[in-house]
């Protein structure tokens, strides 16, 4: 009688270790991944902190940085004379004066060019001719409003007289009305700037009126409240400190958080165990 044969024995495993080959030449070499520690709770605190103020006081500070900004080239409906001398030239050239533009008035802005505004006087006045013209930049102050009465609106009255030794009979002086745009300097002598039936010219200062014409007040209304108080400047002061206490508190607060959350020093070990007697 045949017997079963015995079961094969499991294949040896290869407990041989191989040796591991070295990278080619020219092949970097893989570093582990880095891993990063989380960022501390204090840390996250103090950025949302910051985060959540810089959000908060933005609109205020670009509204105050907006309301403080120069107009930059912006071109203004009306300039004040606020300087005396100031003239209306021809052309923008220095040389070209025509006549002074009475203080406290004002000029139609329609343009600007080499330091100068091109401007209109007595524009859109009945009874007036519109003169065009140019005046320095520098000479007149740019207003954010329509004046309500913008140009001066005066007469004077010019005698024109006859040399002496006429025959009785002829009239030796005679006196008109004028209407006067500004003053002219000739040397030492003052002329008035006129426009009489249509027609402009220069007419001395002795041969006319005295000039006794109102200042313009409009200016110095439009920025006085009714009440007489510097609201706008108070508002302006009070917009300023309000943004430098806002980013004090911003400071303060971030300051508060670095010293409620650093983390502690640690003792050196003597002092942990302290010293045995």
């Amino acid at each position: 009688m045949n017997r079963p044969s015995a079961p094969l024995p499991p294949p040896a495993r290869d407990t041989e270790t191989r040796p591991v080959c070295p990278p080619a030449r020219g092949a970097k070499a893989r570093r582990p991944a880095r891993r990063f520690a989380p960022a501390p709770p204090a840390l996250l605190f103090a950025i949302a902190l910051a985060a959540a103020l810089f959000f908060a006081l933005a609109p205020a500070v670009r509204v105050h940085a907006e309301e403080s900004a120069p107009e930059g080239d912006a071109l203004p409906a009306y300039a004040r004379v606020t300087q005396e001398g100031t003239w209306l030239y021809a052309a923008a050239d220095g040389n070209t004066g025509l006549f002074i533009l009475p203080v406290t008035y004002f000029v139609r802005v329609t343009g600007r060019a080499d330091g100068y505004y091109s401007v209109q006087y007595l524009e859109g006045t009945a009874g007036r001719t519109a003169v065009a013209g140019w005046c320095r930049a520098e000479e007149v102050t740019p207003v954010d409003y329509t004046p309500e009465t913008p140009f001066l609106y005066y007469d004077v009255d010019v005698t024109y007289r006859a040399g002496e030794g006429l025959p009785e009979g002829f009239l030796d002086d005679y006196t008109v009305q004028a209407a006067f745009y500004g003053l002219f300097l000739y040397g030492s002598s003052t002329y008035y700037y006129v426009e009489l039936d249509g027609a402009f010219g220069y007419v001395p200062a002795a041969a006319c009126s005295a000039l006794a014409y109102p200042p313009n007040t409009e200016h110095a209304e439009a920025e006085t409240p009714a009440d007489g108080s510097s609201a706008p400047a108070a508002e302006g002061g009070c917009a300023a400190v309000n943004i430098v206490l806002a980013c004090a508190l911003c400071v303060a607060a971030l300051g508060a958080v670095y010293f409620l959350f650093r983390p502690r020093r640690k003792k050196p070990p003597e002092e942990e165990q302290g010293y045995g007697l």
